[in-house]
């Protein structure tokens, strides 16, 4: 038997006259969900205990395997909440765990990773990125949100950077060379420009750094959304400054308390869910 209650599950789907070819997408794919769990648990899984996490863990484990549309997600939680509403009927389970999962395709949530800092000189030197993502890179190391560096103004703080090794002096100047004649045309000073001239709205905005953004995840190999970078600084300086007070790292990272405690929570649950890369 493959999976639990197969014979008397197949044979209720013949009786209700399904297909042999629909009958056997129930078999393969209600197997492979609990060879999941199988490896997963460990030991053998009892169908009693599975539960919406296990569902969801499942799920997660289709899309970062191989990636699964919408359909294919619908697809699959037909076949299992047939399956669990057939044991539900027949009381064998007691809980009916697919009831959660109705509507729309769980979104995985990959590991941060913290690496690219220690690796920021690598990056900035690399000519196959954007210089706008080296940018972004650059100023979120130094504290910057997006919000902040696309504001503008920002201009005036950027001046104020200094380099910290070799490799920043170099990308700074690289930066400067293609910035220059870019903020002439544009006649704005502001780092992040639109590349086709807008006297109007000369500033990039945070959809438009997307664009520049997103070629290069895939060349780096981990997200570049502004927001996961900024979370990764967060949780590095937490990391090296193990002795400071909360004060001083609210000051260190310019945040209020409220979002230090939020940052400082959301460390701790992706590190307890080995997401932390």
């Amino acid at each position: 038997m493959d999976y639990p209650y197969q014979t008397a599950f197949e044979a209720d789907l013949k009786r209700r006259g399904l297909a042999p070819t629909t009958i056997r997408g129930y078999h393969d794919n209600l197997t492979r969900f609990f060879a999941f769990l199988a490896d997963r648990l460990g030991d053998e899984p009892r169908v009693a205990a599975v539960t919406e996490a296990d569902l969801r863990a499942y799920f997660d484990y289709r899309q970062q395997t191989g990636g699964i549309t919408l359909a294919t997600y619908n697809k699959l939680l037909s076949y299992l909440n047939r399956y669990f509403r057939y044991l539900l009927l027949h009381q064998l389970i007691t809980t009916y765990p697919t009831l959660p999962l109705h509507g729309a395709l769980p979104q995985v949530e990959q590991p941060v990773r913290l690496d690219w800092l220690a690796r920021l000189d690598q990056i900035l030197a690399d000519d196959h990125l954007h210089l706008y993502t080296r940018l972004t890179l650059f100023l979120t190391s130094r504290g910057f949100q997006v919000s902040e560096f696309l504001a503008p103004g920002f201009a005036t703080t950027f001046a104020t950077l200094t380099p910290a090794s070799p490799a920043e002096a170099a990308f700074l100047r690289q930066f400067a060379a293609f910035h220059a004649p870019l903020a002439a045309r544009q006649a704005c000073a502001d780092p992040f420009l639109k590349l086709r001239v807008n006297h109007d709205n000369p500033r990039l905005s945070n959809a438009g750094l997307h664009k520049f953004l997103k070629p290069d995840e895939d060349y780096l190999g981990f997200r570049l959304g502004p927001r996961f970078l900024f979370q990764a600084f967060v949780f590095c300086t937490i990391d090296h400054n193990p002795t400071l007070s909360a004060q001083q790292l609210q000051a260190k990272l310019r945040l209020d308390p409220a979002a230090l405690n939020y940052y400082q929570r959301k460390r701790l649950t992706l590190k307890s869910q080995g997401k932390l890369g």
